[in-house]
């Protein structure tokens, strides 16, 4: 079974083939620290034959959260929590990177204290109180330096790589996109110029973690919204990396900068599985032996064989299904066939809350069939 064959992705082997996307498990504490609650969440994802584990959306500087229960790494103070969520997850031999990420505009100023970190503004953007403020040079060498210094606390924390974050409208992918990136410096432009940020990001994080360290990356294929990134731009972007020796080691291709995009809903046959697939096999044409990971919509065993054999994918991410159940995992290994996620997105209700399946089971037999 492809599923749970080991892999090599870079340099790093996964025991399989399996890959928790990151996920917002709102279970860290108001400062962005470890809990026990979110301990026993890796725990589970660990013990149920989950590969590789990315984490929800870690913020690597006070200015970039997108909300107090998101998990932090912008201060050697996190260190030590985060030394025990990596060694509860390699005792059952799973892999473990982190998610860093900077919300850029969208960070809550009454959350942060100040005005959100903007790539450009427009005159709609200056309302309320605390509008967003376009990033000057000092401060955009102030996220990259925070991007690498979190990385490096990564390291000490005994994370296997990093995921930088550039989709769904977070900073990076504000950067990379022609609808929120109007700057007419070298930070903006043609796709050279938005694709800056991101390149010395990855050129910064190398210096200080070493040349062996995994930097894994996130990326739209396509934003999906009027004059936004296209697949040509996404391609493009990656190609400006690679010639400029600051191409990751992994790329997980997603997209969309708005819910009903990223987070599809009633993914209920396996025709609407995988639903970036079309611009993911655009990247494996382009890219032939660079590892690349899909998600979005996957549910059934049959439609993620077919996207790591046919499609020739490295590995297959999701979210929800192990929302509604962190046990999926073995369920496959244990000859499973599908998801009973029906993906209403009601996990995604109740912020104040952990994320926790919402779904009935009257409803899901509903939907099912079952």
């Amino acid at each position: 079974m492809l599923l749970f064959e080991p892999r090599r992705v870079g340099n790093l082997e996964t025991k399989n083939r399996l890959m928790r996307s990151a996920t917002a498990e709102r279970l860290v504490d108001k400062s962005g620290g470890i809990t026990d609650g979110l301990i026993a969440c890796y725990k589970r994802l660990a013990e149920s034959e989950v590969g590789t584990i990315i984490t929800g959306y870690t913020s690597i500087h006070p200015r970039g959260r997108s909300g107090w229960q998101m998990m932090s790494i912008d201060h050697d103070d996190f260190i030590k929590g985060l030394q025990r969520l990596t060694k509860t997850v390699h005792e059952y031999e799973a892999r473990i990177l982190v998610q860093l990420c900077h919300s850029g505009r969208y960070a809550p100023s009454i959350l942060i204290n100040a005005r959100p970190l903007a790539v450009s503004v427009s005159p709609e953007d200056m309302k309320g109180d605390l509008p967003p403020s376009e990033a000057t040079d000092k401060e955009i060498e102030e996220v990259i330096n925070a991007f690498a210094q979190s990385a490096y606390r990564a390291r000490e924390a005994g994370f296997d790589g990093v995921q930088i974050h550039g989709a769904h409208g977070y900073l990076v992918s504000q950067f990379l996109s022609p609808a929120m990136n109007k700057r007419t410096d070298q930070w903006g432009g043609n796709v050279e110029n938005r694709a800056r940020f991101l390149k010395e990001v990855i050129q910064r994080i190398r210096q200080k973690v070493g040349t062996d360290y995994p930097i894994w990356l996130k990326l739209n294929c396509e934003d999906f919204i009027p004059n936004g990134l296209t697949l040509a731009d996404s391609i493009s972007t990656i190609q400006n990396l690679k010639s400029n020796n600051a191409l990751p080691d992994a790329i997980e291709i997603s997209g969309g900068c708005t819910f009903p995009e990223v987070i599809r809903k009633d993914i209920l046959s396996p025709e609407k599985e995988a639903y970036f697939l079309p611009q993911a096999k655009q990247f494996r044409k382009e890219f032939p032996n660079l590892p690349l990971i899909l998600v979005g919509g996957l549910r059934t065993r049959g439609v993620m064989e077919k996207v790591l054999g046919e499609e020739k994918m490295d590995l297959v991410s999701m979210s929800r299904p192990f929302i509604r159940n962190p046990g999926f995992a073995l369920e496959l290994k244990k000859g499973g066939k599908q998801s009973d996620c029906i993906s209403c997105n009601l996990c995604l209700g109740a912020k104040k809350e952990p994320v926790r399946c919402r779904a009935t089971d009257e409803a899901i037999a509903k939907v099912l069939g079952k």
